[in-house]
């Protein structure tokens, strides 16, 4: 039996080498030399890939005397959008059941956290400008990392009780900036924002941090979060160092350690909701 058109579609996309074709193409039309040119293999090997998605209706090659141009035909991708349109209510769904599923399993976890009164953030001074706050998680460092580091984890714990994050926004990479709107329960918003210094996965991440709210003219710190296993438990060590002891000073008069036990409570909630249900795996 002959494939039909949406199978050799979804053949000719299933290499990477292909797809970085067609992302290239999208751009508009070029040579087969320029084509070839950011990949490392042979000339033979790109006009492989160029005829199966010739094949597949998925680009045109004309000649001109040698430059031989592709362009990319889009009619064979719209029946691909249209196929998995089918099923975007369903992820859509599926996602909305997770949402509801955390947050009574995070009510009930952090209800449970606080009847227990258990395990105590302990906050030490190591110098005249730095802040640290510690607690010991039940659970490996893999899944904490990700908990600090992926938008759909984050916007479920960071802040204070009682908060939402209303903007989430992660672009993990050293270099990489990241902003946090924290919406209090009376309705006002605080804004936060930094950049990435240094990201070792699952053991390590530096990063600036401020109050983005510019007419106060709060000063920027250096936040470095440590992820130290122990035994299948993770130490996780939260430092602020600050550009002076009256910045650091400041900070705390602020009520900073109130929010920040009760941050790393939220967080422990949502851990052991995702790892109770499986969702994240290492």
């Amino acid at each position: 039996m002959m494939p039909d058109r949406l199978t050799t579609t979804f053949a000719a996309l299933a290499d990477p080498t292909r797809r970085a074709i067609l992302a290239r193409l999208a751009k508009g039309e070029t040579s087969v030399k320029e084509i070839a040119h950011p990949f490392s293999i042979s000339p033979p090997a790109i006009t492989k890939h160029l005829k199966v998605l010739e094949r597949a209706g998925l680009i045109m090659r004309s000649r001109e005397a040698q430059w031989r141009p592709c362009r990319l035909e889009a009619a064979p991708l719209k029946d691909v959008s249209e196929w998995v349109e089918r099923y975007r209510s369903f992820w859509e769904q599926s996602f909305h059941r997770l949402d509801d599923y955390l947050f009574k399993l995070q009510t009930k976890e952090t209800k449970k956290h606080v009847r227990k009164n258990s395990p105590e953030v302990t906050l030490t001074l190591p110098s005249d400008r730095e802040i640290a706050f510690t607690r010991i998680f039940e659970w490996p460092r893999h899944l904490l990392f990700e908990m600090w580091t992926k938008p759909e984890h984050v916007r479920h714990w960071w802040g204070c009780a009682g908060s939402t994050l209303t903007v989430c926004e992660i672009d993990l990479h050293p270099g990489g900036a990241w902003r946090f709107v924290m919406r209090m329960a009376d309705g006002t918003d605080h804004p936060f924002k930094g950049v990435y210094r240094e990201i070792v996965p699952a053991e390590r991440l530096v990063y600036s941090e401020c109050y983005d709210v510019p007419s106060l003219g709060t000063p920027e710190w250096l936040t470095t979060i440590t992820f130290e296993e122990l035994n299948g438990k993770t130490k996780l060590t939260n430092s602020l160092l600050h550009p002076s002891s009256e910045a650091r000073d400041g900070h705390l008069q602020a009520g900073m350690e109130a929010g920040m036990v009760q941050t790393l409570n939220r967080l422990a909630a949502c851990a052991s909701v995702l790892a109770e249900a499986g969702v994240t795996n290492g």
